[in-house]
C-alpha cells in the first residue's frame, strides 16, 4: 500500500510539473499575442473573441458532462486492468463525442443570423459572421478524437497530453503573431488555430493507440446493460452541473456585452487572461492529482481518504493563498504597464474578480474527491440552481454596478449555494461525517487570507517608490517575500505544513544524491 501511495504521489507530481511548466510557457506566448493584438486590431475585436467564446461555450452544454461521468466509470476497469470493459466505455466514448462535436458544428452555425440580438452597438468589423462560424468550427472539430486524450488523463499519464498540448500552444501562438503582424487579418489569426487544434487532436490519437494498442481492437464487446445504465444516471446528474456551470462561468461577457457594450468586454478581457491564467495553472497543479485520487477512492479506505483530502485541502489553500494576494496587489500596475493606463478599470473591479478567484478555487478540493467518488447523483440540482441564482443577482447588480456587479452576483451563487451543497454532499455521502470542521477551515483560511491581504497591500504602497518594470519587480518579490513569510509563521507547526516540507526536503535530497551520482 505504502508503495502504491508513493506511486500516485509520484504520477500527481510529475503531471503538475508538467501542467505548470507547460502553462508557463503557454502564458509567456500568450502575453506576447495579446500585446501584438492589441496593438495590430482595434479593442472590439478582444470583446469579440471573448463573447463569441462565450457563444459557444453556452453550446458545449450539449457535452452534458458525458466526459466526466465516462471518466469515473472508466478509474475502476483502468484499476483492474480489464482491457475489455475499458474498450467498451471508450467506443461509447468515441460515439458520444462525435456525435456532440457535429451538433455543435450546425447548432452553432444556425446561430448566425441572430448575433446582433448579442451586441449592444453592433462594431462595424467586417465579416463578422464569417469570424463567428470560425469559432464554431474551432470548437466542434475539437470533441473528435478527445476521447482518447480522456483515457490518457484516467491512466495518470497526463504529462503527455500536456506536453501534445504545449507543442500545439507554441505553433498556434507564434503563428499567430506572425501573421497579424504580416496580414493584420483576424481571420487568419483563427485559421491557424483551427488547422494547430485539429493537427495535435490526431497526434495525441495516435499516441493513445501506441500507448494502449487494444484501443485499435475492431472487436468490441457491447456495453453490459448495467454498466450503461450506471453511466446514463451519471450523465443524466450531470446534465445539471454542466447547465449550471455553463450559466455561471459564460453568461458575464453575455450580461457586459447586452448591458454595456462591447468594448468593456474587451478592457475586461484583459483582465481575466490573467486571472483566468493564473487560475489555469492552479487547476492544472490541482487536477493532476484527479485519476490518482480515483484511483485511490477505487481501492483504499475512507480514513486514508480523508487524511489525504485534508492534505490537498491545505494545498489548495496555499496555492490560491498566493494568488489571491498577488492579483489584488500586482494586477493594477501590470496591466498599466503591459497595455497602458487607458486600458486600466476601476480597482473595485479587480477586488471582486480577485475574491471571486479565491472562493471558487477553493472548491477545487472538494470537486477533485466528488469526481473521484462518482458522487453527481446527490447535488444535481445544486449547479442549476447556482445558474439561476447567478443570474438573478448578476443582471440588476450588472445594471447598477457594472462590471463590478456582474462579478458580484457570481460570488453570491457561488457562496449561497456551490460552496457548501458541494462539501455537504462529499461528506455525508462518502466520508459520512459532519463537515463543521471543514466549514471552520475554510471561514479560518479565508479570515488569514484576507487579513494579510490588506495588510500586504498597504505595506506595498508605502513600501515601493520606483515606477516601471523595475518597481513592478520590487513589488512582485515583496510581496512573495511577506505572503511566504505570514504562511510560514502561522503554519509552520501545522501537520499538514510538516508533511509538505517533509517531502519538499526528500526530493530536495534525491536530487542532490543524484548529482553526486553523476
Amino acid at each position: 500500500m505504502a508503495s502504491e501511495m508513493k506511486g500516485r504521489t509520484a504520477k500527481s507530481a510529475r503531471n503538475a510539473v508538467f501542467g505548470v511548466g507547460s502553462y508557463f510557457i503557454t502564458l509567456i506566448l500568450q502575453m506576447i499575442n495579446r500585446t501584438v493584438f492589441v496593438h495590430v486590431l482595434a479593442t472590439e475585436y478582444l470583446g469579440l473573441n471573448g463573447l463569441f467564446s462565450n457563444i459557444l461555450s453556452l453550446l458545449s452544454l450539449s457535452e452534458l458532462g458525458v466526459g466526466t461521468a465516462i471518466t469515473y466509470a472508466l478509474y475502476r476497469p483502468i484499476a483492474e486492468k480489464n482491457y475489455e470493459k475499458i474498450k467498451s466505455i471508450m467506443q461509447l466514448f468515441k460515439r458520444v463525442y462525435e456525435v456532440i462535436g457535429c451538433f455543435i458544428l450546425i447548432a452553432g452555425a444556425a446561430l448566425t443570423p441572430f448575433l446582433h440580438y448579442l451586441i449592444k452597438d453592433m462594431p462595424d468589423i467586417p465579416y463578422i459572421h464569417i469570424i463567428y462560424l470560425l469559432y464554431v468550427l474551432d470548437s466542434g472539430i475539437s470533441y473528435f478524437y478527445s476521447y482518447k486524450r480522456i483515457f490518457i488523463v484516467s491512466c495518470q499519464d497526463e504529462y503527455i497530453s500536456t506536453a501534445s498540448q504545449t507543442i500545439r500552444n507554441v505553433a498556434v501562438k507564434l503563428l499567430q503573431i506572425l501573421f497579424l503582424v504580416l496580414t493584420h487579418n483576424f481571420i487568419v489569426y483563427l485559421v491557424v488555430q483551427i488547422v494547430c487544434t485539429r493537427v495535435e487532436n490526431i497526434v495525441i490519437s495516435k499516441i493513445a493507440d501506441k500507448m494502449h494498442p487494444f484501443l485499435k481492437d475492431k472487436e468490441v464487446t457491447p456495453l453490459p446493460k448495467e454498466d450503461k445504465a450506471e453511466i446514463k444516471k451519471n450523465v443524466g446528474a450531470m446534465v445539471f452541473h454542466k447547465v449550471g456551470e455553463v450559466i455561471v462561468n459564460t453568461t458575464d461577457n453575455l450580461i457586459l456585452s447586452t448591458c454595456m457594450g462591447l468594448n468593456i468586454v474587451g478592457l475586461i478581457s484583459n483582465y481575466t487572461l490573467i486571472i483566468n491564467s493564473v487560475h489555469t495553472v492552479f487547476q492544472k497543479m490541482m487536477n493532476s492529482m484527479t485519476a490518482s485520487v480515483g484511483n485511490l477512492v477505487a481501492d483504499s479506505d475512507k480514513g486514508k481518504a480523508m487524511m489525504v483530502f485534508r492534505r490537498v485541502l491545505f494545498l489548495n489553500f496555499a496555492v490560491y493563498f498566493f494568488g489571491f494576494i498577488c492579483l489584488t496587489c500586482l494586477l493594477q500596475p501590470f496591466i498599466e504597464l503591459w497595455v497602458g493606463a487607458d486600458l486600466k478599470v476601476d480597482f473595485a473591479v479587480v477586488i471582486v474578480f480577485a475574491i471571486y478567484f479565491y472562493v471558487s478555487g477553493m472548491r477545487t478540493t472538494v470537486l477533485i474527491f466528488r469526481n473521484a467518488a462518482g458522487l453527481f447523483w446527490r447535488d444535481r440540482y445544486k449547479a442549476l440552481v447556482e445558474g439561476i441564482v447567478n443570474l438573478a443577482f448578476s443582471i440588476p447588480l450588472t445594471l447598477m454596478f457594472g462590471a463590478v456587479g456582474v462579478r458580484a452576483g457570481t460570488i453570491i451563487s457561488c457562496l449561497g449555494v456551490a460552496f457548501w451543497v458541494e462539501a455537504y454532499v462529499l461528506y455525508k455521502d462518502y466520508f459520512g461525517k459532519g463537515m463543521l470542521r471543514y466549514m471552520v477551515t475554510q471561514l479560518c483560511y479565508l479570515l488569514f487570507c484576507g487579513v494579510c491581504c490588506v495588510g500586504i497591500y498597504y505595506a506595498l504602497e508605502y513600501t515601493v517608490w520606483m515606477g516601471g518594470w523595475i518597481g513592478f519587480c520590487i513589488r512582485l518579490v515583496e510581496c512573495v517575500v511577506l505572503s511566504a513569510v505570514l504562511f510560514c509563521i502561522v503554519f509552520f507547526r501545522n501537520e499538514n505544513f510538516k508533511y509538505y516540507f517533509g517531502l519538499m526536503k526528500r526530493i530536495l535530497h534525491r536530487g542532490k544524491a543524484g548529482n553526486k551520482e553523476v
